[in-house]
């Protein structure tokens, strides 16, 4: 081989070699056994696009008082891990983990797929953990301790001040406080046995909750303040509306071709009468008297209870918070950015509009809100900042708890909402498609006119009273809580709701605008019932179905 050729080889198999497109591909066996090759570097644009948006919504969402360094937040800052350890503690949070607020984590696993999972976790794992000590916490005795505490304890395997350079083993330093204590205490009490849990156990173990205190100063640089706990309406006891009706969702677009979609089955069409003064709204189907303008400042959970307490409208002052059916039964799956009839409801931002509703979830500092962007169910700290809108009934009523009767034949009924449903599920999980051809040929109990529920029907038989599973057993025995139910409504703002363009409100649009069979839109409502949260999915999940008629 002549000396030209030689260098031309080698200078091929360098390109080859050093060449992105040439990188290392992860090794996806599963989303269980996802092993991750690429770097930042050798990621592509449109990956860590896709990650990009994940990231925002996350930040948007339950993240966001991480961001804003509110230091009672239970949700951790997401920067800085090694990609394959955040990736596989997202993992974990499906299988093991059960600390904290970790099952709002557990349905969120579903959402994306195990490469854009692993995307994230490159792309946060490039960035570095905010570091934003209070001088006065940096001047404490407290800070002094930790330190101290922290070298003997911590240092060897999380690094100098939680600046951990070892990929088994977390960054600290800048983390929020009450993160890292509720961790700790579940290592402690053995709630939190995921990978490291056998390591870090006898460690907090050892510790105090003071030590944990100092070494928190120590290395978030911030001292550790709990959430403010209160007595929050539950619904429990209080009577059903007097002649409520469940409403649609307000979707009547179509998504496919396939018979048994939301828009197929309009029922009680969403109606509200304004009052002369304009500042309340009634719903005529379910009997609800609203606030008609939503709080105009963010507020805690405990702020946004004295508004609703010392609110007088109308000439009314048996103002409350909204119970969790209550607010969802005035989303419009049909809208978004915000999900709801913006002329009737008034004041709702575009983007962050999650307004607080109750019971408490599935932790003590934790209850619900709904996000409006879209209208889906997620818990959030009650050390956040949400919207109020406040609501009344007559008699103390609400809709929250329901009635069943079980027919002696594998069917429910609910009284409340006035629907049969499939007691007995077949087990067996399907894709969005294939879960309305499911129930729309469905022959059981006599009946063939089951079709798979709507959005605000799935959320009716939830149990938010109850977790694990958030739903009455003696009714729904054995319901899988592992996976979500696919219900018939699409999801009208789909994965990249953040940042799509607004259109017209559907009550402008033309019937061909409100035909969305052929855009590629692919996601569709699903409800879960571990703990009762309902979010938008990717159709091509495999989820559970639980069938529903009208009787």
């Amino acid at each position: 081989m002549s000396l030209r050729m030689k260098t031309l080889t080698v200078a091929l198999l360098t390109l080859v070699v050093s060449s992105p497109l040439m990188a290392a591909e992860d090794i996806n066996n599963g989303y269980e056994d996802y092993t991750i090759n690429r770097t930042f570097e050798t990621m592509s644009p449109k990956d860590k696009a896709i990650a990009n948006r994940i990231i925002y919504g996350c930040y948007m969402g339950c993240h966001r008082p991480a961001r804003e360094e509110v230091t009672e937040s239970l949700s951790p800052k997401l920067e800085g891990f090694d990609p394959q350890y955040f990736y596989d503690q997202w993992v974990d949070m499906d299988n093991e983990r059960k600390a904290g607020i970790s099952s709002q984590m557990k349905e969120i696993v579903y959402q994306y797929s195990p490469h854009d999972m692993a995307s994230v976790s490159v792309v946060l794992g490039e960035r570095k953990m905010s570091y934003n000590p209070d001088p006065d916490v940096l001047e404490s005795e407290a800070f002094k301790r930790g330190k101290e505490k922290y070298d003997a304890s911590c240092k060897m395997c999380h690094g100098e001040q939680g600046a951990s350079t070892n990929p088994a083993y977390p960054p600290l330093k800048g983390q929020m406080p009450a993160y890292i204590f509720e961790q700790m205490t579940a290592y402690r009490d053995g709630k939190r046995t995921n990978r490291q849990g056998p390591i870090m156990a006898p460690f907090a173990r050892m510790l105090s909750e003071d030590d944990y205190k100092d070494i928190i100063a120590y290395v978030s640089g911030k001292e550790y303040r709990a959430v403010e706990r209160r007595e929050y309406i539950t619904g429990i006891g209080m009577p059903p509306v007097k002649d409520f009706v469940l409403p649609d969702t307000g979707q009547i677009q179509n998504f496919t071709d396939t018979k048994g979609e939301d828009s197929d089955y309009p029922q009680n069409p969403m109606s509200y009468t304004i009052s002369e003064s304009g500042k309340t709204v009634i719903d005529n189907n379910t009997k609800l008297m609203w606030e008609r303008e939503s709080s105009r400042i963010w507020m805690t959970a405990v702020e946004g209870q004295a508004h609703c307490d010392n609110l007088e409208l109308d000439g009314y002052s048996d103002w409350r918070y909204p119970l969790m059916k209550e607010l969802q039964s005035i989303g419009d799956m049909g809208e978004f950015r915000p999900a709801i009839n913006a002329e009737v409801f008034s004041n709702m931002p575009r983007a962050n509009s999650g307004i607080w509703t109750f019971p408490i979830s599935d932790h003590p500092d934790h209850v619900w809100h709904v996000g409006f962007p879209d209208a889906h169910i997620m818990g959030q700290h009650t050390a956040s900042t949400k919207l109020v809108r406040c609501v009344r009934a007559d008699n103390g009523a609400a809709y929250h708890n329901m009635d069943y009767v079980d027919n002696g034949d594998g069917t429910v009924t609910e009284r409340i909402t006035d629907r049969m449903w499939q007691q007995n599920i077949d087990y067996k999980r399907r894709d969005w498609e294939d879960s309305i051809n499911y129930c729309e040929n469905l022959d059981y109990a006599g009946y063939k006119d089951w079709r798979l529920p709507n959005i605000k029907e799935a959320v009716s038989i939830v149990n938010y009273n109850k977790t694990s599973p958030s739903i009455d057993e003696e009714f729904f025995p054995n319901t899988p809580v592992k996976y979500f139910f696919w219900t018939n409504t699409s999801d009208v703002a789909g994965p990249t709701i953040h940042m799509r363009p607004l259109g017209l409100r559907k009550k402008d649009q033309t019937p061909e605008m409100l035909d969305l069979r052929h855009t590629g839109d692919n996601e569709g409502w699903a409800q879960g019932y571990l703990i009762g949260s309902g979010l938008g999915m990717t159709k091509d999940n495999l989820f559970y179905a639980r069938c529903i008629r009208n009787p």
